[in-house]
């Protein structure tokens, strides 16, 4: 009897190596993914300076495939961590990096790594948000340029002619032509 509970726990804990190195890696992925993902909003921020917008366009593209294979990542983060919470005993729904951290306290070769990873983790959202900010506010000042200039050209295509006093201003050349409706031909 208790070498088949030996045995339990030796493949529980081989199953548990396994789903913690799957996650490190899986976190990894992700961890590469955001770094790509800041480099292309750094360059970007150059792109929207420059206002090339089929250069922005090409930019955008480039990140919404950025985050699509982040998304799968993600996906693929929360399986691993669903699979070490139903091991664990723990709410797959709510189960996070933290708290696998912390469950690991007694076995620092996973714990060690996953501290690392997430603590990478956090700092490349915090520069990506950052340099989002900053791309957001350079976008916006860029429209309210754009929506500026559309507006001051309207307005001079509006604009009275009350500001030049010379005589041939206010002629009927300009008013309405040479003819009035009293001189056209019966």
């Amino acid at each position: 009897m208790l070498s088949g509970r030996v045995e339990t726990n030796g493949c529980k804990e081989s199953s548990m190596a396994s789903l913690i190195e799957n996650l490190i890696m899986t976190l990894e992925q992700e961890s590469e993914l955001y770094e790509l993902l800041t480099k292309e909003s750094m360059d970007k921020t150059a792109v929207i300076v420059s206002n090339d917008l089929n250069r922005l366009s090409e930019a955008n593209e480039r990140e919404q495939r950025i985050v699509d294979d982040i998304t799968s990542v993600s996906h693929k983060r929360n399986q691993a961590l669903q699979e070490i919470a139903t091991v664990l005993g723990k709410d797959a729904n709510t189960i996070t990096v933290s708290e696998v951290i912390q469950l690991m306290a007694k076995q620092p070769e996973f714990q060690h790594p996953l501290i690392a990873i997430r603590d990478r983790l956090l700092k490349q959202t915090e520069v990506l948000k950052q340099v989002n900010i900053h791309n957001q506010s350079l976008l916006k000042e860029s429209l309210e340029m754009t929506e500026y200039s559309i507006n001051l050209i309207q307005s001079m295509n509006q604009a009275p002619e009350t500001a030049n006093y010379n005589k041939g201003n206010y002629s009927g050349a300009t008013l309405g032509g040479n003819y009035s409706s009293f001189d056209a031909k019966q």
